[in-house]
């Protein structure tokens, strides 16, 4: 079983002491190397997008940070 996108971007934003950057570009990067899985993409957006969006989530909400 793959990890969950959270967990995935959890694990990479504390690699890289919170670098909005390199943790989006590493998550879009896992994505398009199918090492996590994106439930449905209704918006079509890029895997860099979702990533950069996924990070804003968890800034705001709270489970980054």
């Amino acid at each position: 079983m793959k990890p969950s996108q959270r967990d995935v971007m959890r694990r990479l934003w504390l690699r890289f002491g919170g670098d909005r950057g390199r943790t989006v570009e590493t998550y879009a990067e896992a994505e398009a190397h199918g090492q996590v899985d994106r439930r449905s993409n209704v918006r079509n957006l890029s895997a860099l997008e979702y990533a950069s969006r996924l990070y804003a989530d968890g800034i705001k909400k709270g489970w980054l940070g």
